[in-house]
């Protein structure tokens, strides 16, 4: 089931953030996450099937992070299996760009997606389309939504059927939310900035709306969901021996709900024991 989500990413001094609203029109959606010696994710969700697959957000031991959110749906494979291969097989953002290229000058399809990638040097969002990818790099800052930027994808969009576009809502509505999210992570420098971006609404509390909410009547818009989980990785320590990473992770809106907070130490078995049987 793609996401319709809100997704950004911003270095400040010697540590970056990354964080995602995850929108879905699952009811009582739990997440599945992988904890190894070398990548932590949380587990993508095939559209077709129901099923966990791939990466929706996690980042690597190099100090790698990626995340996505839904462009279009189409009848190709889930974007969250090219996501976890970028995690497990590449250590930079132009490396991850590269890995894309190839996948798909091999042939490979997937739905529309923007991925969204962090490391200490520098973040960056790779869009993918029919077949084509283009890279988009920053020093600092990135923001997507669910739609594409560089692509010239957006009369194909405005034309698309609810279902393609499934949670991604409008196109314009995607283009406020995602100049809401620019403008609220041009301006945050903190941890707190970041959970108070996550858990903006607009009047509406639909589409437009960083934090979703379901519908009072979800037959009248069968495609809004609501925002299942939120996520903010925080990684740091650039100028260290071994870079530090933190996860804070919250089920539900998050406007109302709690972030738990965990330490992710790839060398400590306590880590990942604590993680998973403590995650929401």
């Amino acid at each position: 089931m793609p996401d319709g989500c809100t997704a950004g990413a911003k270095i400040i001094g010697d540590r970056f953030y990354m964080l995602k609203n995850r929108d879905l029109i699952l009811g009582g959606f739990r997440d599945t996450v992988v904890f190894e010696d070398d990548v932590f994710y949380v587990a993508g969700v095939n559209p077709s099937e129901g099923e966990h697959t791939g990466a929706a957000f996690g980042f690597n031991r190099s100090g790698l992070a990626g995340c996505n959110t839904t462009v279009l749906v189409t009848s190709h494979r889930a974007y969250d299996i090219l996501l976890e291969r970028i995690l497990r097989e590449t250590r930079t953002i132009e490396d991850a760009f590269e890995l894309v290229e190839k996948d798909l000058e091999s042939g490979e399809r997937y739905h529309w997606s923007n991925f969204i990638l962090a490391s200490p040097t520098g973040v960056g969002a790779i869009e993918i389309g029919d077949g084509v990818a283009v890279l988009e790099q920053d020093p600092n800052i990135i923001t997507r939504t669910n739609h594409h930027l560089l692509l010239p994808t957006s009369d194909i969009l405005r034309r698309a059927s609810l279902a393609e576009r499934e949670t991604g809502g409008p196109l314009n509505t995607s283009q406020r939310r995602r100049q809401e999210a620019a403008k609220l992570l041009s301006e945050a420098t903190s941890m707190m900035d970041m959970t108070q971006l996550l858990g903006t609404h607009k009047e509406g509390r639909g589409f437009d709306s960083i934090c979703r909410h379901i519908s009072s009547n979800p037959r009248t818009e069968p495609y809004r969901g609501e925002t299942v989980y939120s996520y903010i990785a925080e990684v740091l320590g650039f100028d260290s021996e071994k870079l530090e990473f933190r996860l804070k992770v919250a089920q539900g809106n998050p406007c109302t709900g709690t972030f738990k907070e965990f330490v992710i130490d790839f060398d400590s078995p306590e880590s990942k024991f604590t993680l998973m049987n403590n995650y929401p």
